[in-house]
């Protein structure tokens, strides 16, 4: 009875940790506003997925030995990565590459210009996800986009190249493979490449596990978005409303939903890297304190840096206990818009800011602080830090006590008196 009582409780534990892991997710959706980040994604792709197809294939095409399979990778494409319904668009998708060749030098330069921007702008998206302040430089950005539109096409086309019969001949099973399997391979194929995006794009370590679980959960999105928009647009006469152009919104919209489905997998990604601690999601500390929090993690990392070490978040979780994990990310991505911090490349946090030449009043501007003035009976005195801390405040409001207890009458007689006498000189 007592191991049944004990198994019970660990699933009902775990239960709650998904919750707060499901709940800390969708925060984490919603602050980086990655609804109206798809939408923009999905403009920017429908301007940039001509050019960057034609990159690709112009690429195999060079290759005599892949120029064969070029049709064979678009129509893999096209056909997996599109609904049914989506293939009304394939011809005209096919009438643009096929102009592509017709190209002189400065529209070509345009048209890899034009793929290299749809590159930037993913990483971009996926930088804010992750909390990378630091982009890449354009050195390594311009080296790591081409290495990708030229070494990836090729891969693929050389993976294809092998054909699927023969391999399945030499084991003396039949090369006509059933759909229930050959659905089970593109699962996993999407997975794969969503993966890979993951762990590559964003300007920062990304732990192979956390992009695997945030590329599974976009892998699943994406199987049932796909089945679920061709059995909704099936069933829908779009073409009463827009005519002849239906064919356009419908694109638009598919991609859409499927830039929607691969931010929330990275944002599961993202928080799975930094959420270390379930059970601290809430929160023992006032958020109107939040001035003494912030001073209290500045001192963390003036220690941190005498000793020439960075802190991550698990870090802070340790040294800050009654704080929760998204309270201490929110202040210390302030300090890090008030350039008093920087991400190294393992995504911990550093000091960058001489703490000789910054003030306690430098401190307080850099965010929308409440000053406790009033309350410095109240604020914890836990650690010298605190007495130090409170200790100033107090110092603060001595200073200031007689014009902060100055009447308003007094204040307003006095300006009154001041604008007199501007009048009478």
């Amino acid at each position: 009875m007592d191991e049944k009582l004990e198994q019970d409780l660990d699933i009902k534990q775990e239960y709650q940790r998904l919750r707060r892991l499901a709940r800390h997710v969708w925060i984490h959706f919603q602050e980086d506003r990655c609804l109206e980040e798809a939408a923009s994604l999905s403009y920017t792709s429908l301007l940039s997925m001509v050019p960057l197809l034609a990159v690709m294939f112009g690429i195999i095409s060079a290759f005599p030995v892949f120029d064969s399979w070029s049709a064979r990778l678009q129509a893999f494409i096209f056909d997996n990565f599109l609904p049914s319904t989506g293939e009304q668009i394939v011809p005209y998708i096919d009438t643009f590459l096929n102009s592509v060749s017709g190209l002189t030098l400065p529209g070509t330069t345009v048209l890899i210009i034009t793929a290299l921007l749809l590159m930037i702008r993913i990483e971009t998206a996926f930088n804010r996800i992750w909390r990378v302040e630091r982009a890449r430089t354009w050195v390594n950005r311009v080296v790591m986009y081409w290495a990708v539109l030229t070494l990836g096409p090729i891969l693929i086309a050389a993976a294809i190249a092998i054909s699927a019969q023969q391999v399945f001949g030499v084991i003396g099973v039949d090369g006509n493979i059933s759909p229930g399997l050959y659905s089970v391979g593109m699962f996993l194929l999407t997975w794969l490449l969503i993966s890979m995006v993951f762990v590559l794009v964003p300007n920062r370590s990304v732990r192979i596990k956390h992009a695997l679980a945030g590329a599974f959960l976009s892998a699943v999105l994406f199987t049932i978005v796909k089945s679920g928009f061709v059995a909704y647009v099936s069933n829908t006469n779009y073409s009463v409303i827009y005519g002849a152009l239906a064919t356009i919104p419908i694109f638009l919209f598919w991609i859409y939903l499927v830039w929607i489905v691969i931010l929330f997998g990275a944002s599961l990604a993202a928080s799975l890297t930094t959420f270390a601690d379930y059970r601290r999601y809430e929160s023992s500390w006032p958020s109107r304190w939040g001035f003494q929090l912030s001073f209290r993690l500045l001192g963390h990392f003036w220690r941190a840096q005498r000793e020439g070490k960075a802190l991550s978040y698990n870090d802070l979780l340790e040294l800050e206990k009654s704080a929760s994990e998204l309270q201490l990310e929110r202040q210390v991505l302030r300090l890090c818009d008030a350039h008093i911090l920087a991400a190294d490349e393992a995504g911990d946090w550093l000091l960058v800011r001489d703490l000789g030449e910054m003030t306690l009043g430098d401190l307080y501007r850099c965010g929308d602080y409440y000053l406790p003035l009033g309350e410095t009976e109240d604020l914890p005195r836990d650690t010298p830090l605190d007495g130090a801390f409170v200790d100033s405040l107090e110092t603060i409001s001595g200073q200031a006590g007689p014009v902060w207890e100055q009447s308003l009458r007094e204040i307003y007689k006095s300006c009154e008196e001041s604008d007199d006498a501007e009048k009478r000189s």
